[in-house]
Formats: C-alpha cells, structure tokens, sequence
C-alpha cells in the first residue's frame, strides 16, 4: 500500500477526530479498598459524536511527585475487564492507567453498537471510511487526548499497552500518535490479513471469512478495506520502543501473522516467542511489561 495515500487517510481521520470537542465528564471515584489508588469513570465524546466510556486509575502519590507517567490499556474483542491485571502499575510504578473502551465495546456498548448483523470486523468491509475500525482506532486515539488534557499526567510520558485485539489496538495507536513514547503488544490481533484468514483456526477472524463464504463477490474489495487497517501497513510509521510477544501455538492470532508486522517496526523493538503459549494471557509478560514500562517512561 502507497505510505503516502495511508498516511493522508489517517490524516483525514486525525482533523476529523480533532474537530470534534472532547466533552469529558467525570464520576466521582467510588470508595475503594485500596488507599493506595482511585478510580475515575470518564465519559468522552470521539469521532462522529460517539460517547465513550472510559476508566482513569491514578496512584495515590503525594503532590510533588505530580505529574506521574501514563499507560493507556486498550481492551481485546470481546471489551471486557482485563485491564485489571495491569492495575498493579498504579501500586508498584506509580503510574497512571487510562482504560478506554471503543464504541461498541465493554461499558461503551451503552452508548453505541454494532449495527444488528455485523460485528467489528465485517462492519463496513465495502469502505474503508465506514469500516469499524476507523473509528475503533480514532477512540484510542481520543484516549491519548484525554490523558494529556489531565494536569496529574505528564503528557511527555505516555505508553499504550494491551493484548489480542488490544495488541492490534496499541500497534494502531503507537503508528497513528507520535505522543506515544512507548507500546506493548502482546499477542497482536488485526494482523495481516490475508495471513491471518489463511492460517487462524479459532477466534474472530473466522467472522471475515465466513462473510466472505456468503459473499465471495466482496472479498476483493474486502481485503482492500481492511488494507487501510492493518497493522502491517501501519507499522511503518511507529516510532516509539515497541515489545511484542507471540504465542506459538496460538491459533487465534498466528505467529506468521505478527512477526512480518515486527520485521517493519524501524525503532528499538524487542520481541518474545513463547514456544507452547497459544491465545491466552502469561504472567512472565508482567516481567517484560514492567522493563519495558520503566526504561521508556
């Protein structure tokens, strides 16, 4: 794909998201158990005027150790609530977490949802300005403003982590957003495409195909809508340290799938293969999350 046309496509996007006014509410942090971090619910309107929900946990530090550093958390496909196990940042690192959770996606699904007889990945696959993830991307993207907006965060100091779909979400952001000062990628979903509707056996890339099954006159065209999204394409421009992992016996996002996308990451990366890890969360990636976090932020 011409880097040029990408770049002026993202671009587009970029003005677009700019343009439209943040308008951030904030809950009150519930009461917590913890004393040693709080809790912030956050509502932000992103692209097209769709509000989103978002979660702020800040560490308990004392006035002069403001402003802290930030991690952004993007969520995998189903949107849940695994942000939890990176919640340990806020004791041990003191650093902030921002949760944010795309349109259709976790609490979001409050605010906005997939239209009845799509899913994220089959929505809009006829145009690339329709397709789910130009607004799926541009919400995390919304996620990084808001962090800088925050005078506890130090806006110099921003990392974007996350796992499967939020592994894709966080090579997107960290290639969309020359804030971000370093990434985390593990298990990375939205992957090369074409590889991945070959070799993925489970998970939700099967959607893509079997959409193309019932309608093989979009495949073409499908495939090029997808183009626009991949990280494959869109790694070119990150330039940010980046870590990624891959499980290799993963079926639901395939080593042939993530390693030519961190063949094309041009700044300092660091990768790690886990020879009988398949599509599932390891505890040893809390080691290399805490490394990484501490020499780049």
């Amino acid at each position: 794909m011409d880097a040029d046309l990408l770049r002026s496509f993202w671009e587009e996007v970029k003005a677009e998201l700019a343009a439209m006014p943040m308008n951030a509410e904030v809950e009150p942090p519930e009461p917590d158990v913890r004393p040693l971090i709080r809790t912030e619910r956050i509502t932000l309107t992103s692209i097209g005027g769709v509000r989103l929900r978002a979660f702020l946990t800040l560490p308990g530090v004392p006035e002069d150790e403001l402003p802290v550093p930030a991690v952004l958390f993007t969520p995998g496909y189903g949107g849940d609530t695994s942000h939890k196990v990176f919640e340990g940042l806020c004791y041990d690192k003191r650093i902030a977490l921002l949760t944010i959770y795309p349109r259709g996606q976790g609490p979001s699904k409050e605010l906005w949802q997939v239209p009845e007889g799509m899913t994220k990945l089959t929505m809009g696959l006829d145009d690339p300005a329709q397709h789910y993830y130009r607004s799926g991307y541009a919400d995390c993207l919304r996620g990084i403003d808001y962090l800088c907006s925050r005078p506890e965060i130090d806006a110099g100091r921003i990392g974007v982590i996350g796992m499967s779909q939020g592994g894709g979400l966080t090579l997107a952001t960290a290639a969309l957003d020359d804030r971000v000062r370093c990434a985390v990628a593990h298990e990375p979903f939205l992957c090369n495409y074409p590889v991945a509707l070959e070799t993925a056996t489970t998970g939700p890339y099967l959607e893509v195909n079997n959409y193309f099954e019932q309608n093989p006159q979009m495949r073409k065209r499908g495939l090029e809508t997808l183009a626009w999204f991949d990280p494959l394409n869109l790694a070119q421009f990150i330039t940010c340290p980046t870590f990624v992992s891959i499980g290799l016996a993963d079926t639901t996002c395939p080593p042939e799938t993530i390693r030519p996308v961190f063949d094309r990451i041009q700044p300092f990366k660091g990768l790690i293969e886990l020879p009988e890890a398949g599509h599932s969360w390891n505890y040893i990636y809390r080691d290399f999350d805490d490394l990484w976090l501490r020499r780049f932020l």
